[in-house]
């Protein structure tokens, strides 16, 4: 199952950056080569697909253990230390998530209350584009849960910086 989940998100990643080159490439070609081919719509839709995708691709951030974090001093503890400071830090981050992706459900309501949409001819729902955020962050929480539990389990792969992990 959580092979799976790796290959959707991966797809999907991969499918949001790809339509948002090919978009982009139309967008640039209509405009110099054929300008009545030329959509307001293409460079607002670019956009929400990057950023769809960099919001999916972070739950595989999680996974591997690839987020920014400031481990140098970690690094320096003895391997037990190490172990209870990544649970903390997985804790952190698991709430941290919880919290944003509370907010931005927050937000996708109103902007769903509200009707708001996007300025060009599209008139995108807004909600779509808002909805990256808590969709992103309960991944990226999910992905958190999966690591506290394999923390709690004793499971030895996790990477806690470079240093063994024993405890």
């Amino acid at each position: 199952m959580l092979g799976l989940w790796r290959v959707v998100e991966r797809w999907l990643v991969s499918l949001c950056g790809l339509a948002g080159l090919l978009l982009a490439v139309y967008q640039m070609g209509s405009r110099y080569l054929q300008p009545a081919w030329f959509v307001d719509w293409a460079e607002e839709t670019v956009v929400y697909l990057v950023i769809w995708a960099i919001w999916i691709a972070s739950s595989t951030l999680v996974e591997e253990n690839r987020h920014v974090r400031a481990d140098l001093v970690i690094r320096l503890l003895p391997p037990a230390a190490q172990y209870w400071i990544e649970i903390a830090n997985t804790l952190v981050g698991l709430a941290f998530c919880g919290l944003v992706a509370w907010i931005g459900i927050d937000i996708v309501t109103l902007a769903i209350e509200l009707d708001e949409r996007s300025t060009s001819s599209l008139r995108m729902p807004m909600w779509l584009y808002f909805a990256c955020v808590p969709v992103g962050t309960g991944l990226m929480a999910l992905r958190y849960v999966q690591r506290l539990a394999g923390l709690l389990r004793g499971r030895r792969d996790v990477d806690f910086g470079g240093a063994s992990h024993a405890h």
